[in-house]
């Protein structure tokens, strides 16, 4: 189940992003005239019209593309991200993700499996762009899209 406040991020970036664009959520269908729709199309990546920024474009996948209406990844293989867990992310997080706590002290405990349930967008940040904070390295440069993918679907299976 997806948490209030993911999918109050949620909301709050797909807005902002829409905003951002000029797009507004409460439009009706008939905003944009037809022969302005081509304009509106995604331009080719590092070409003037590519305004997007990495992270924002990373980001956008996940809300329009990778999340389905409960919250879970789509089109995880499990098993496989089980195995590139076990590979590349056990040796800090533990083999069932409960060796490091992401709550503040006084906060009850949330590991990563809780992160990737109930804050997904905040997971795949992290797992994407790291968090210099706690010294998790970016992997978006490490691995293909389909593997960060597999492990985000694995997390989201750890207690």
């Amino acid at each position: 189940m997806i948490s209030r406040r993911a999918k109050s991020l949620a909301v709050l970036f797909v807005t902002t992003y829409g905003l951002l664009l000029g797009v507004s959520a409460f439009a009706g269908e008939d905003v944009v005239p037809a022969k302005e729709t081509a304009a509106l199309q995604k331009p080719e990546p590092g070409s003037p019209g590519d305004t997007l920024t990495r992270e924002d474009a990373r980001m956008a996948l996940l809300v329009y593309k990778l999340l389905d209406k409960d919250g879970k990844i789509k089109g995880a293989d499990i098993k496989r991200g089980e195995k590139l867990y076990m590979q590349n992310c056990r040796a800090c997080h533990g083999g069932d993700g409960h060796r490091f706590n992401f709550s503040r002290y006084y906060e009850k405990p949330a590991f990563i499996g809780d992160r990737a349930r109930d804050d997904m967008p905040t997971f795949w940040y992290q797992i994407n762009f790291g968090d210099v904070e706690r010294g998790m390295e970016a992997y978006i440069d490490e691995f293909p899209l389909q593997d960060l993918i597999d492990i985000a679907g694995f997390a989201q299976t750890l207690p």
